[in-house]
């Protein structure tokens, strides 16, 4: 089964007197890359977090942010840092001076929002517990993102074998077409030699027409093109059901199914093919488009 690369999860908890809400957003990338924001003082949580989610996923941009109901940034007793406010302080009022303007007092919201002005002395124990259940919720919101991927991944398999269906329809009406094809070209070709003959003369060469007839023959067959496409799709087919990272396999399959189709188009020289090729291209593009979601 296919897994697609976007998909969101969400979790959130009260873990002591705080709500925690963990999300996560992925969207599609050529490998696995991780966006945490999470607050300062989490870094262990970090480091299991992309852990857990490197064994959940191999490619896609991921995501993950933390929200509190409070501004804190851990868990623990407040403590103001008195020398840090007034420096802070001394800081707006130098850059007054240095810009010619009165010193202005910042408000006490402005100030407590400073960086490390409040800082929270927590147990060691108590931290762990807290991190864990962060973890706990990370792990949560990636089940959630893992399932949404599931079933994105499922709609995209459907999609994409019908598209199958149809290139292998358009194949067999190529098939059709051919028919009679080459003896045509062969006959038109023996008339063509036939007829640029040195006036006067009844016999024609019968063994360089055959030779000439092979020769072109051999450069417009467009039979092992056809069965090169066919062998292609039932890959395709085999890699969507026992593969759900199989993104960048199939994109390079669709490479070579375009190569065919190109080489039938280029070789067949029929209008009746030429357009089958444009719809039998046209699909190959759609499947294309679908799987640069893919895992």
């Amino acid at each position: 089964m296919l897994i697609s690369m976007t998909g969101y999860g969400r979790a959130e908890e009260k873990i002591g007197d705080l709500k925690v809400v963990i999300e996560l957003r992925a969207v599609n990338s050529r490998f696995l890359e991780f966006v945490l924001r999470l607050p300062r003082g989490y870094e262990k949580v970090e480091d299991a977090a992309r852990t857990h989610l490197q064994s959940l996923l191999s490619r896609g941009r991921v995501t993950v942010t933390m929200n509190m109901g409070t501004e804190q940034s851990a868990i623990g007793t407040p403590h103001l840092n008195q020398a840090l406010l007034q420096h802070y302080q001394q800081i707006a009022n130098t850059s007054a001076e240095v810009l010619g303007r009165d010193a202005e007092t910042l408000s006490l919201s402005e100030l407590l929002r400073f960086p490390d002005v409040i800082t929270y002395d927590s147990d060691a124990a108590d931290q762990e517990k807290f991190h864990k259940s962060v973890l706990g919720l990370i792990k949560k919101a990636a089940d959630q993102l893992q399932a949404m991927r599931l079933r994105e991944g499922e709609l995209l398999e459907q999609g994409i074998s019908e598209q199958l269906d149809n290139i292998i329809k358009i194949t067999s009406r190529i098939q059709a077409d051919d028919q009679g094809r080459l003896d045509l070209i062969a006959e038109k070709m023996r008339k063509k030699i036939a007829d640029s003959g040195v006036e006067g003369e009844s016999q024609i060469d019968e063994k360089r027409i055959e030779q000439e007839v092979v020769l072109w023959s051999d450069k417009l067959d467009i039979t092992e093109e056809i069965s090169r496409l066919e062998a292609h799709v039932q890959h395709f087919r085999e890699l969507m059901q026992n593969n759900g990272d199989a993104g960048k396999r199939l994109n390079f399959l669709l490479q070579e199914m375009n190569r065919e189709a190109n080489t039938i188009g280029s070789k067949a020289n029929s209008t009746p093919i030429g357009h089958a090729v444009v719809e039998l291209k046209n699909e190959i593009e759609r499947i294309r488009e679908q799987v640069q979601n893919i895992q």
